[in-house]
């Protein structure tokens, strides 16, 4: 493992691990391929395109998006080759890649976590006798295409890293559990982290801006308020 990140920064090195991880994939090598190495390759919708163009200009070329799709790419490179076995069990199914977390330790690792693949959740809790609505945020990674026994390594990553206490929740799809936080002012706190680390990238208010969100819900509750009387 030494040596194999020694061409990047640790920005770089922490969005395309948590790339990897989440939405992006290592492509594989077909047999009579005349390719050599793997390569990386990454979907996503026309509404995340300036997300994926924030992702791109940290790599100077090395990630960039295809003309004329919705994918951000990578040439063949030895890299990925290298890294696939890290990403990739035996039958070709992901797995958290245990000895690279090490690398993991800046907030752009949970900002991509949390915007490729993460949600802001607004949570209603009513008061009849006071007549009150209170709104709460939740932080929601659904990672449910991995294990529970790998989510619980990613888990305890993050809390000794970053002291966020995710907790595995259930789920019917994928493996059967996402990650969740269920404290509010750990929510808060996790927002106010990755929205300085995002600053730069634009489209992802919605994920990013909780007093925006709390805005837009309001208004949606006066709505129905009205309509009611």
């Amino acid at each position: 493992m030494e040596g194999i990140f020694n061409q990047f920064s640790i920005n770089e090195i922490n969005i395309l691990i948590a790339s990897i991880i989440a939405d992006g994939e290592i492509t594989k090598l077909c047999p009579g391929s005349r390719r050599k190495n793997n390569s990386y390759r990454e979907h996503f919708g026309m509404e995340q395109k300036e997300y994926r163009e924030w992702k791109e200009s940290f790599f100077n070329g090395f990630l960039y998006i295809r003309p004329n799709s919705q994918y951000l790419v990578s040439k063949s490179d030895p890299l990925f080759t290298k890294l696939y076995p890290y990403f990739y069990c035996e039958s070709g199914k992901k797995q958290i890649p245990k000895s690279l977390l090490s690398y993991c330790t800046h907030p752009l690792f949970l900002t991509v976590l949390y915007l490729d693949d993460g949600s802001l959740s607004i949570t209603k809790r009513v008061n009849k006798k006071k007549r009150l609505i209170y709104l709460s945020p939740h932080i929601y990674l659904y990672l449910q295409n991995y294990p529970k026994n790998e989510l619980a390594i990613l888990q305890n990553h993050i809390c000794n890293n970053f002291g966020f206490k995710f907790v595995l929740t259930k789920r019917k799809d994928g493996f059967g559990y996402v990650m969740k936080l269920t404290k509010v002012n750990e929510s808060i706190k996790f927002l106010n982290l990755i929205s300085e680390a995002a600053k730069e990238c634009t489209g992802m208010e919605y994920k990013l801006d909780w007093e925006k969100r709390l805005l837009i819900e309001t208004k949606k509750l006066n709505k129905i308020s009205l309509g009611l009387r």
